[in-house]
């Protein structure tokens, strides 16, 4: 093989293609690349392949010695724990081998590599290839020999780069070369399977223990919420039992209470006694549980989680779960119009929260009572528990009174279907220019899940640009709210 500058120029370069034959024009111009072009004929599709194979080999058989990747052995496994673990180890460092002589297809048995390096009685089988790589049937007879043998890959070669891009490839690079067989990499893969397999054993034996561990921990866990649930259970059941007086004691204990029972500690809302208990003395649990010392601790109290201690606590009786969750609805309310709590603003995704601002017994000073309450609750309160009469007045209650505005709608107590009005709300949303709006707001809320005055889901609109009237409507053709009498 020659570069075009080894020869004379045109057809006295003397020539031919080592692919077809053909005899090859040597063109040294001044403005294009110097090269060879076929005389007369057109270049086959195996000229150039041809031509970088044999460039290749002849650049090995003259230099006598090449540059070989190392070859590291690495064998890996996945754990019961699904990690995967790795074991592994080099034979031998990246290196150059050079030979003391080289011959092109030499036969070996059965196969016959483009290249076998010589050095003392050892050899190095070289196969190059352009377009096929060794198969696994070559692969097999090379093993067979017990003869290392690598494989260099030429395919992105050009055969206008040069002999200086062939050298490079050939000699220098090894990123290109592959170990097609290394004696001893299969004992060496042998030992590193058995010691991968230990340490896999050992990773299962400490995961399944992990587990194990885990698994106790969970069970004892479980048993022990299981015991606190039964003794909870058990402790609001004795307390159920519990005569009123003995609730009442208690509670006045906890709380210091002194004299007459605060008014915002009984107070019977309208439609109340769903809880299974009096008014005082589950309002008095639910205050000293949740409110009483509980300012400023940056806790959010729910809606949702008084409900279930109530539940756990008195029970329902005959009411319904509804009822409860209203009832409950309305003294959370009363307690942040007296100041103890300040209720965040709606969510239509979760329950109502709270923040405790004031726990102490008495409210903030600035809550002023109605008359007409204040004497409504004091005779009851003189009737039912025996205290000082309704004549002698609480130290602990202003008495410039303040009056009360109710608010201009109210929810009904007690909401229809949804099955028996989605046809009507469908209708509604499908005539309103805001629709979508409207439509939102109905999947959310509920009986529930709603603020307690109805006009702030309007309010929540009127952001949007729908109008109060248009909301409020809506919800009263539906059934869901009720208009005040005397209002406007």
């Amino acid at each position: 093989m020659y570069a075009p500058a080894d020869v004379p120029s045109g057809l006295a370069c003397n020539c031919v293609c080592v692919g077809c034959g053909a005899a090859l024009v040597a063109k040294k111009g001044r403005k294009n690349r110097w090269h060879f072009a076929h005389h007369a004929v057109e270049i086959g599709e195996s000229c150039a392949e041809s031509a970088i194979h044999a460039s290749a080999k002849q650049v090995l058989l003259e230099r006598n010695w090449l540059q070989v990747p190392e070859v590291r052995v690495v064998v890996s496994s996945y754990s019961d724990a699904g990690h995967m673990l790795q074991e592994s180890s080099v034979l031998s460092v990246e290196r150059a081998i050079r030979f003391e002589r080289s011959r092109a297809e030499v036969w070996e048995t059965n196969i016959r590599p483009d290249v076998v390096g010589y050095r003392g009685e050892r050899r190095l089988l070289v196969e190059m290839y352009f377009r096929h790589k060794v198969d696994a049937n070559k692969r097999t007879k090379l093993a067979s020999l017990q003869q290392p043998a690598v494989e260099i890959d030429l395919a992105d070669l050009d055969v206008s780069a040069g002999f200086e891009a062939v050298e490079q490839r050939v000699l220098h690079e090894t990123a290109f070369k592959t170990w097609l067989y290394f004696p001893g990499e299969e004992n060496e893969q042998r030992r590193l399977r058995k010691q991968l397999a230990d340490r896999i054993r050992q990773a299962n034996a400490e995961h399944r223990a992990e587990e194990a561990a885990k698994q106790a921990r969970m069970e004892k866990r479980q048993r022990k919420l299981e015991e606190e649930r039964v003794r909870r259970e058990a402790a609001a059941q004795r307390y159920r039992q519990l005569p009123s007086e003995k609730k009442e004691r208690d509670l006045r204990e906890r709380l210091g209470i002194t004299g007459r029972w605060p008014y915002y500690l009984r107070k019977v809302s309208e439609g109340g006694g769903s809880v299974d208990e009096k008014p005082m003395i589950w309002q008095g649990a639910l205050f000293a549980r949740f409110v009483f010392g509980k300012e400023n601790k940056n806790y959010e109290l729910k809606q949702e989680v008084v409900l279930k201690w109530v539940l756990k606590r008195f029970g329902i009786g005959s009411s319904s779960i509804g009822a409860v969750n209203l009832e409950i609805r309305r003294y959370l309310g009363y307690l942040s119009a007296c100041g103890f709590l300040k209720k965040l603003p709606y969510n239509p995704y979760e329950s109502q929260g709270y923040i405790v601002v004031h726990g102490h017994l008495h409210p903030p000073a600035k809550f002023e009572k109605p008359p007409d309450t204040q004497l409504q609750l004091s005779q009851a309160s003189a009737g039912q528990c025996g205290h000082q009469p309704a004549e002698q007045v609480d130290s602990t209650i202003p008495e410039t009174p303040a009056k009360v505005t109710p608010a201009q709608w109210i929810w009904r107590a007690s909401w229809p279907k949804w099955n028996d009005i989605a046809d009507q709300a469908a209708s509604l949303v499908a005539a309103s220019e805001y629709g979508e709006y409207l439509e939102a707001l109905l999947h959310g809320i509920s009986q529930f899940s709603r603020p307690d005055d109805p006009l702030e889901c309007a309010n929540i609109l009127a952001e949007w640009g729908v109008p109060q009237n248009e909301v409020m409507s809506m919800l009263q053709n539906l059934g869901l709210v009720l208009k005040r009498k005397g209002s406007a």
